[in-house]
């Protein structure tokens, strides 16, 4: 865990010496804003969540699981996730071989080789699950939408929208969170696995929102996605609804602007 705050604590330091405080915050536009501005959401979102208690406490789901088996999955799938981050940034963010890369590491390689399933996290009990945890995600919707300077862009066929949804919400949920976070926390507890999870989810996506060397996009992607990796992260381990994650993904794939630059 100190380990995850002191790479957040020298990213920012990163920024701060290069001076470039001001980051693109999305693959599908040029723009950038104060990285200040785009920790708001995910603030607002961690404590309405922290305040918000769940109406019951999330089981660990790997209580009993054999703990060397555990182990052997969960560092696996941390191998996946770093592969994945290594392998689009040597592809120099390719269209093509993210998709090949996203399949094979964070779809195929768990299923074949760790103890996953598909749909594993479907099946769980949301019963008194919704409520709370969507009050901060409505307040983290809002804030993005109230920090939302507009969309210029080039607007997505409803196809492709589908399409990212799927590849890109669906999948990175089920992956980083579902599959990988979860066994963090039942190995190593509550906030080191949402640090590690948050990093590791960053990490790829320095390779499509920067432009301004390894160093610089990396503290700017842990700065940026990261932030919100741990909003995201705390809702799921203190609600372990995966419904509402998905959503909330996929609204920050497609806010507001972009939908409407679409009709």
């Amino acid at each position: 865990m100190v380990a995850g705050i002191a790479i957040y604590g020298m990213a920012l330091i990163v920024l701060i010496v290069s001076g470039e405080t001001t980051v693109r915050f999305s693959a599908d536009t040029g723009e950038a804003r104060p990285v200040w501005m785009l920790w708001i959401p995910a603030g607002v979102g961690l404590v309405i969540a922290a305040l918000i208690p769940p109406r019951t406490a999330a089981s660990d789901r790997f209580a009993d699981a054999e703990p060397r088996i555990l182990t052997r999955d969960t560092w696996l799938l941390v191998a996946a996730a770093v592969a994945f981050a290594v392998g689009f940034h040597l592809a120099r963010g390719d269209d093509l071989w993210f998709l090949i890369l996203k399949g094979v590491l964070l779809l195929a390689f768990p299923l074949l080789v760790c103890h996953v399933g598909w749909a594993e996290w479907a099946r769980l009990d949301v019963r008194g699950r919704w409520l709370r945890p969507a009050i901060a995600i409505a307040a983290f919707l809002l804030a993005s939408i109230a920090m939302d300077p507009g969309w210029s862009g080039n607007p997505p066929d409803v196809v492709t929208v589908l399409a990212v949804f799927l590849i890109n919400a669906v999948l990175e949920e089920i992956f980083y969170r579902f599959w990988l976070q979860t066994r963090l926390e039942s190995r190593y507890g509550r906030w080191p696995a949402i640090l590690l999870t948050s990093l590791l989810w960053a990490a790829w996506h320095s390779a499509i929102h920067g432009g301004n060397g390894l160093l610089v996009d990396s503290a700017a992607a842990i700065l940026n996605i990261g932030v919100t990796g741990l909003f995201l992260g705390y809702l799921w381990s203190r609600h372990r609804n995966p419904w509402l994650l998905i959503a909330a993904h996929g609204f920050m794939n497609a806010p507001p602007a972009m939908l409407a630059a679409m009709a």
